[in-house]
């Protein structure tokens, strides 16, 4: 972030906050919690870092010389967190352990219980135990550490409240969205006129051509909310006790079997796993399954800053800088992910989401929505069986 632009003070104008109803009919509903008093009353009131107080920050930063982190395993979203901000401040030595989500937050709980705070900051996903984490006291609100320029109102889509997963608005920012379809197929090995709808998977021609990550968190478990809202538990169930679904953690071993047509169907994938192999000019027919319901993800662009902090000026750093329009615009040309932020274009434009209709969406890595998919664990458990 530079300082030449200057974190000069900013007034920080909030208007009032989009407030998102429900989409659909199903029984699962799907909500969009409105505008929270809170993040306006915290604003409002100051309690956002001074802008004048930046360069003592970034003095801080560099006095502690370390932020320890973690973040998705993939080599292209290390770089975009580490290489880029090592880049900009030398000084400060990155210590970056890739980890999913599943594996990070209980290590946490254990390191916790042993009193260890050995954790900085985790860029990843907004999920289930995050919200776990949060709710057990294990995460520090990142709201009061933004700068004006960050938590300007109109800088992101839907305002604070859209960026904001949690319920509190206050702990879990993400800086991505976009169109997550629930479903891709490899159309090399599966034509369209086999499968055109996520609700044919049930088909016993498809059993043992299904690839997905463990289906109790991450992008996997996601997934199965959305196809428990579409077409409710009976047929996760089935499409899990039924169809041996193969299940791989190894995010580049999932790309690679969908790639190759080893397993031709994906489910909790995303376009990121397909970048190394597009740019051999491999799985450019790999495509998404058209959604009852639109799905709209925050990825792996979610934020959580530890409570405890070893290194805290350092994390309060890292977290304006990346949310900061030129390292927002630098991101997300290299993960290809959409960033939150208003001021910059989409770099996947057929996965955009259209701004002045966000009540179409089902944002399924909001907290709300997130218990409601929770609620589909017990059901996937005893599929797996």
């Amino acid at each position: 972030m530079s300082n030449k632009n200057g974190f000069g003070k900013l007034v920080v104008i909030l208007s009032l906050l989009l407030v998102i109803t429900a989409c659909g009919s199903s029984a699962m509903t799907n909500p969009e919690p409105k505008a929270s008093v809170a993040v306006q009353e915290e604003v409002e009131s100051g309690e956002t870092e001074e802008a004048g107080d930046w360069d003592d920050i970034v003095a801080a930063a560099k006095k502690e010389g370390r932020l320890v982190m973690s973040g998705d395993p993939s080599e292209v979203w290390r770089k975009s967190l580490v290489d880029l901000f090592q880049q900009e401040y030398p000084e400060i030595k990155v210590e970056y352990t890739g980890a999913n989500g599943r594996d990070f937050w209980p290590k946490v709980r254990k390191e916790r219980e042993l009193g260890q705070y050995l954790w900085d900051v985790r860029a990843g996903g907004v999920e289930l135990q995050g919200y776990q984490a949060k709710n057990d006291g294990f995460l520090e609100p990142i709201l009061p550490v933004l700068l004006p320029e960050i938590a300007d109102d109109s800088k992101w889509i839907g305002g604070l409240n859209g960026l904001f997963h949690d319920k509190e608005k206050k702990f879990m920012p993400s800086y991505t969205v976009y169109l997550s379809p629930t479903v891709f197929v490899n159309r090399d090995f599966i034509p369209e006129s086999e499968l055109q709808s996520s609700e044919q998977l049930l088909d016993p021609k498809f059993k043992n051509k299904i690839v997905m990550q463990t289906p109790t968190g991450g992008a996997s478990f996601s997934s199965f909310g959305n196809l428990g809202f579409m077409y409710g538990e009976q047929f996760v169930h089935d499409l899990l006790s039924m169809q041996e679904v193969v299940v791989t953690d190894d995010k580049r071993q999932q790309a690679e079997w969908v790639v190759r047509g080893k397993y031709p169907i994906a489910i909790g994938f995303n376009d990121t796993q397909l970048v190394p192999f597009v740019k051999q000019g491999l799985g450019k027919n790999v495509t998404a399954l058209e959604d009852k319901v639109m799905p709209a993800a925050s990825g792996l662009g979610g934020l959580y800053l530890l409570k405890d902090a070893p290194h805290p000026n350092a994390a309060k750093l890292y977290i304006n800088w990346l949310l900061s329009k030129e390292t927002q615009i630098k991101v997300t040309q290299n993960v290809l992910l959409n960033s939150r932020r208003a001021d910059v274009p989409p770099v996947s434009k057929n996965l955009a989401i259209d701004p002045a209709h966000l009540s179409n969406y089902r944002f399924y890595s909001t907290e709300e929505n997130v218990e409601i998919s929770g609620s589909l664990l017990p059901v996937i458990k005893d599929a797996m069986q």
